[in-house]
Formats: structure tokens, sequence, C-alpha cells
């Protein structure tokens, strides 16, 4: 990470969705270098000088304009979401009312803030279809699920909204969440302690990014000033049986119990992407 200038030390984040990956290790970054505040679940708490959580009912506009004229951000971080496929799947008003209206909500709010230099939006992978890979910024988005229309359809809002914008598309993000039971790895390990047998996808191709690295490569990002759409993830792609059993290994723990499974073998088979697997035509995060 490089060093920051002394008139940098005075900007200004909000980064919501402090119980997503992204939203988590991205605040735990800013936090050491900016004023950081986050929404979260928790009562409103100054965690240390510069540093604050603020309970928040993102779906309460009120209450959402409150917090923003009282943080008057100069980066408004927004990673709050929700990404469980088969459940959106199942109840598709949920990912239109939380993703697409929720996105809406805080753009217009945001519009009120004169300071504010960018508006910055967590998206995914899952804006393609799977069907071919190797997707690249300027790819089309093709989504087949729920999940996807909805990080797209947010997307549009955002490119179309007028404010400064950085859309960040990550690949399967890898790493600690903030109550430890978020995420592939989270999950994986969970299961891997307690002697659960773990079913994982042979023909799920993707290339994931770590939290960390991800945090890294978006704050580069919002600092130095660039704006639209950026890739963020490792050159090469895994699928998920492999990277389940790369992962267990890399934390001392048997990977005995990881077995392979196919796509048609899941309940949602339908919307499983084959290949969503990322390039980029800038720089890449790293391998």
């Amino acid at each position: 990470m490089p060093d920051y200038d002394k008139g940098s030390q005075k900007l200004r984040f909000l980064i919501t969705g402090l119980n997503s990956i992204t939203g988590w290790q991205l605040f735990r970054l800013t936090a050491g270098h900016f004023e950081t505040h986050g929404t979260f679940r928790k009562p409103t708490e100054k965690l240390r000088p510069g540093v604050y959580f603020h309970r928040t009912d993102m779906e309460d506009r009120e209450s959402l304009r409150d917090l923003l004229q009282h943080v008057r951000p100069d980066y408004l971080v927004h990673a709050w979401a929700i990404c469980d496929l088969d459940l959106c799947e199942a109840e598709p008003a949920l990912p239109q009312r939380i993703n697409v209206e929720g996105t809406r909500r805080i753009l217009e709010l945001a519009s009120e803030i004169s300071n504010l230099k960018k508006f910055v939006y967590i998206s995914t992978d899952h804006v393609f279809n799977g069907d071919t890979g190797g997707y690249a910024e300027d790819h089309p988005t093709c989504p087949k699920h729920q999940y996807g229309k909805s990080k797209e359809e947010a997307e549009r809002l955002v490119r179309n909204f007028g404010l400064p914008y950085l859309i960040i598309r990550p690949g399967l993000v890898i790493g600690d969440s903030v109550q430890g039971n978020k995420g592939p790895k989270d999950w994986l390990l969970s299961r891997i302690h307690s002697g659960k047998p773990t079913h994982l996808f042979v023909d799920e191709w993707r290339t994931p990014v770590d939290a960390v690295e991800l945090s890294k490569r978006t704050l580069q990002l919002v600092l130095s000033g660039r704006t639209g759409i950026y890739h963020v993830s490792c050159k090469t792609s895994i699928n998920r049986y492999e990277l389940g059993k790369r992962l267990a290994e890399q934390h001392g723990l048997s990977s005995d119990r990881v077995f392979p499974k196919f796509r048609h073998q899941d309940n949602w088979a339908a919307i499983r992407p084959k290949d969503l697997s990322l390039k980029t035509i800038y720089e890449s995060a790293g391998d």
C-alpha cells in the first residue's frame, strides 16, 4: 500500500454493508489511513479516533439521509447487498428491493452531498452468464439468474445517475467476514472443522481474489481518480472443488472430506454458471 500525503488523511469514507466480506475488509484497510464510517447491525459506536460503526436501517430513507448528512463522505462505497443465489431465485422481489431499489435510494441521497468525490459500487462476476468465461470489462453483461440481473440493473443505475462512479467487479471473493460465518472460506472451514462432508462443483470455474488484495486494489483505484468499470481477480481460473481442497490445505486441514460434484446434481442447476472467469483490459490484481 503506498504512502498517503498529509492532506489525504482528512478524507472521509462511508462504507455500507460491513457484514459482507468485501465491505469488512475494505473498512479495515481504510480505517488505518482515513476517517472511516461503516454501516452495520450493531449500535453506533466509535471504535477509535476516526473510526465508527453506525447501526443504520438501509431501507429507511430518512435514517440513511441523516447518516449521509452527518458523515458527508468524500467517498461512498456501496457494498450492501443480498448475494444468496438460491434465495434470490426463490424470492425475486428480495434482490429487486435490496440490490436495485437500495442502490437507487443511496444514489439519490448521495447526490445531496456536495463534497462527494466518487460513488463506488461493489458488483459481481455474476453479471455474466458463464457460458464462455474470460469476461473483460467491455464484454456485454448477460446474467442468467435473479441475483445477477439485480446487480446488472444496479450497475446501470450507477452508470446513468450522473455521479462520478467506480464499479468494481471482483471474482470469487475469498476472505474473512466480520462474524466469521459468510462466504466460501468461512463456510468450507466450518464444515471441515465439524467433520461434515463437503461437495463442491468440479465444473464451475472462477477467478478468485483474496479479500485483502481486493481491498487494496479497490482503494488504489478510488484514490487514483479513475472512473468506470474494473475487474479485480487473479489471472488464472480454478474450479470450486480444487479451490476448496487448496483452501483446506492452506489452513493445515485435511481435504479428505471434500468431494467433487457436478452442477446438474444441484437443485438450482439451471442458474449455476459454468465459467465466470474474469480478465481485465487493465492491470490485474495479481495471482
